[in-house]
């Protein structure tokens, strides 16, 4: 007989009985597949690079809108995962990649993006989200949903520290996104200096690490990243750290002077930094500066993104750049208002710009490519598939392809 947990996992199974629940729709295909983007910005190193993704270079029009229900409310950017599209706001949306019709969906706690992690006792992937409560793994294949409840059985798997109380957002923002790598989730705690490392499995903490002992002082926390063994991670006002993978002992924490290290990109050139006036390249191995630039900006949020040669990402005030990684001198420059999470793929630099409109830039030169307004607002980061882009905006999931 198949234990609870893989009856939970909503992989199939059939309920036999009254029909009072019902296992959740399509499974997702779970194998790898060269559009995954499995966690925002969508690698451990949080590159925002998709060598083999490709999206629209002409204007665009909607593939399929998917309008969503009265509880959904996001602004996080979605993640791919096979032939299904995961989207947070309020709660969770499982949709088809195809044509936007709806696997599951449930109410819950959750704000963030998602990260895809392996569970090797379900038969599904978790999934693993933040919200101002804590920490979740959730359930890829949705559970059992219970009609008219906006719930699944089995749907969350565990929750981690602090398990707090979720208090909701009026305008729902989102918490820092998680990461997820060999089966472990990390990411920071809640109202707390902490950042920690979670297994997928059942929730249970690998190691859990403080960045600043200063109670009085709350360390505001950028996305954390992965390359090589080591976790690098940045934190208002100062901070950049980096910390062992395996049981989280610091291995250097440096202080910068400029404020708002939120942004770590990280490659085999370095770690990316982002501050309120610039952009510097960290040594990897000791976080000694590489280079340093100075935007003249003023930016408060957003990251970069990085190919193999360029780092791309805005001042926060009026300019777009892309930079050489290796020298940080500018290879071009745009107009461009306020802070943005870019995407790159196959050419294409995407960035939403006032939270509003999708631009896109030629990688090259920084020729506008196309420019997309929708009719309602925030609009989330992109995604990149086979010639699509997926984002999330408000009440909405939209797939955008190269108009016909």
């Amino acid at each position: 007989m198949p234990s609870r947990r893989h009856l939970l996992a909503g992989v199939g199974t059939v309920i036999a009985g009254s029909g009072a629940a019902t296992v959740s729709g399509a499974i997702p295909e779970t194998t790898s597949s060269a559009f995954d983007w499995p966690m925002s910005q969508y690698d451990p190193a949080g590159t925002g690079y998709n060598p083999d993704a490709t999206g629209p270079t002409t204007e665009v029009e909607p593939a399929w809108v998917h309008e969503s229900t009265d509880w959904f409310r996001g602004a996080s950017p979605p993640i791919r995962l096979g032939d299904t599209l995961y989207a947070t706001g309020n709660g969770l949306l499982a949709l088809s990649v195809d044509d936007g019709s709806r696997n599951f969906g449930y109410r819950g706690p959750y704000t963030s993006s998602l990260a895809v992690a392996d569970a090797s006792p379900y038969q599904t992937p978790t999934l693993a989200a933040t919200s101002t409560g804590g920490i979740y793994g959730l359930n890829a294949g949705g559970g059992i949903e219970i009609p008219g409840f906006d719930r699944a059985i089995g749907s969350q798997r565990w929750s981690g520290p602090p398990n707090a109380d979720y208090r909701p957002s009026i305008d729902h923002t989102p918490t820092v996104n998680p990461i997820a790598d060999d089966g472990v989730v990390y990411g920071p705690v809640v109202g707390t200096n902490d950042i920690v490392a979670i297994e997928a499995n059942e929730g249970s903490v690998r190691w859990r690490a403080t960045v600043n002992d200063d109670e009085i002082i709350s360390a505001s926390f950028g996305r954390p990243t992965i390359h090589e063994g080591v976790l690098f991670i940045a934190n208002w006002p100062y901070q950049v750290s980096a910390y062992d993978l395996t049981d989280g002992s610091t291995l250097w924490q440096r202080e910068r002077d400029d404020q708002m290290q939120l942004c770590t990109p990280v490659t085999d050139a370095g770690v990316i930094v982002t501050s309120r006036n610039g952009v510097t390249l960290l040594s990897a191995r000791n976080g000694e500066p590489i280079w340093e630039r100075d935007l003249d900006g003023n930016a408060t949020d957003g990251t970069a993104a990085v190919t193999d040669t360029s780092v791309f990402l805005s001042d926060g005030l009026e300019t777009f750049y892309a930079l050489d990684l290796e020298t940080g001198e500018t290879r071009w420059s745009t107009p461009f208002d306020q802070e943005t999470k870019p995407v790159v793929a196959d050419g294409s630099v995407y960035a939403v710009e006032q939270n509003a409109s999708l631009v896109a830039f030629d990688v090259e030169t920084g020729t506008e490519q196309f420019r997309y307004d929708p009719p309602e607002v925030p609009l989330s980061p992109p995604i990149i598939g086979d010639g699509r882009l997926y984002l999330v905006n408000r009440n909405r999931v939209v797939a955008l392809e190269e108009s016909t």
